[in-house]
């Protein structure tokens, strides 16, 4: 190969030659250059080299390259990490997408990766078969993953996901297939700025080294592989599924308890609301006893009154008969019919209305009540009232004079 050697100063070159790799010389120094500083020989990079000077009449002055010291370009790229590392520091935007809080679940993710890539295939293939039947929506992002074009590639994709950032919940950059070389690309000051201030979560899962690159320290999330990131999903839907879980059996045990609870103290009203009303009739039926027996002795003492009375008004008609049967026979007599009239009047008149007092007495005994053809009908041994009302389906008991009949509510109809 013919590389250009150029020095350059303030990003302006200040010394050009040109120079020849010979093919036998450029295997075995490509092959010790990866090994050791896991990138590949490439444009744009700073190197530490033996080479012998030779001149052409044709071609001028060059260099014959014969051998490479990979560590100073190790050191190199060492420095400018470190360099891009500090930059972001300062600019305060190192900690930017890893201060983003992740969605709850992480459903929406968009790939950037090669679409024959096997990390991409991995990455689907693990997600696709978690075994809980989960759905994930993908939508891949292709672009270079290593090279000299891999900067701007990711970086091309990275902005049209930044134009649709509201229809996803998380950026992943991945890339697999074994090898670890191709990294340098994401030590770049460029593609980790943009990723540090990326709106959305970024993942990262770019390769098996544990030396974390610029872009894995940035990034909000970083897995190793594809499959790593694809778990890491995974395992969000799997914890909200356990809390989910929890959840419905915490649920499930409370309200348990809470009908438990409710279906004690119904029991313990119910018995007290049977014990009141039983309480109420008796105190009634004692109440209605009296009355009748106050009834049956005011009519008692009023006939005696009345009988006394009229021995009185007998007594004194012997007592002053004689004169007024001298004075005015006739006048006494009708006074006597008058009286004997007026007598039998009113008492009939008393003991007809005592007698209403006394039926009416006896109307108002329950179990005459319920001789009459009425009815008491009750819901949960209790009196219906607005209080407490039956619904459509359930059991009413209703108490007539000599039957007891359950009844199931079909229809019910508000009066107006």
């Amino acid at each position: 190969c013919f590389p250009d050697l150029v020095e350059k100063k303030n990003g302006q070159i200040t010394a050009q030659i040109r120079s020849v790799i010979w093919k036998d010389n450029l295997i075995s120094i490509s092959k010790n250059f990866e090994d050791i500083t896991r990138e590949p020989l490439r444009d744009g990079i700073s190197i530490l080299f033996l080479a012998y000077i030779r001149y052409s009449s044709t071609y001028g002055l060059s260099l014959q390259i014969i051998d490479i010291d990979p560590l100073f370009t190790l050191g190199e790229m060492a420095r400018d990490k470190m360099q891009a590392i500090e930059r972001l520091k300062q600019e305060g935007i190192f900690e930017l997408n890893r201060q983003l809080t992740l969605p709850l679940l992480i459903k929406r993710i968009a790939v950037i990766s090669g679409e024959t890539s096997k990390g991409y295939s991995d990455l689907i293939t693990t997600l696709n078969n978690n075994g809980r039947g989960y759905r994930f929506v993908i939508k891949l992002y292709t672009a270079l993953l290593q090279g000299d074009g891999a900067v701007e590639s990711i970086r091309s994709q990275l902005l049209k996901i930044k134009e649709n950032a509201h229809s996803f919940d998380a950026v992943a950059i991945i890339r697999g297939g074994g090898a670890e070389t191709g990294m340098a690309c994401y030590d770049h000051y460029t593609l980790a700025a943009m990723v540090a201030q990326f709106p959305i979560p970024v993942i990262t899962g770019i390769g098996h080294s544990t030396n974390e690159t610029v872009v894995e320290m940035v990034a909000r999330v970083n897995k190793i592989t594809p499959t790593d990131v694809a778990h890491f999903l995974i395992a969000g839907f799997v914890a909200y599924d356990e809390r989910i879980v929890f959840a419905e059996n915490t649920i499930k045990r409370l309200s348990l308890r809470l009908i438990e609870d409710q279906k004690a103290t119904l029991n313990t009203l119910s018995r007290l609301f049977i014990q009141s009303g039983r309480k109420y009739v008796k105190e009634e039926r004692q109440h209605l006893h009296n009355l009748g027996t106050t009834a049956q002795q005011l009519i008692t003492a009023g006939v005696f009154n009345h009988r006394v009375m009229l021995g009185n008004y007998e007594q004194m008609i012997h007592h002053i008969s004689g004169q007024y049967i001298q004075g005015n026979f006739r006048y006494l007599t009708d006074k006597l019919n008058y009286l004997k009239v007026h007598f039998r009047h009113l008492s009939a008149t008393h003991d007809a209305r005592l007698n209403g007092l006394h039926q009416r007495i006896l109307l108002l005994d329950p179990v005459n009540v319920l001789k009459r053809g009425f009815s008491i009908t009750r819901f949960k041994g209790k009196v219906i009232s607005p209080e407490n009302m039956p619904t459509t389906g359930m059991t009413i008991e209703t108490e007539t004079y000599k039957q007891q009949i359950s009844s199931t509510v079909i229809t019910l109809k508000q009066n107006e």
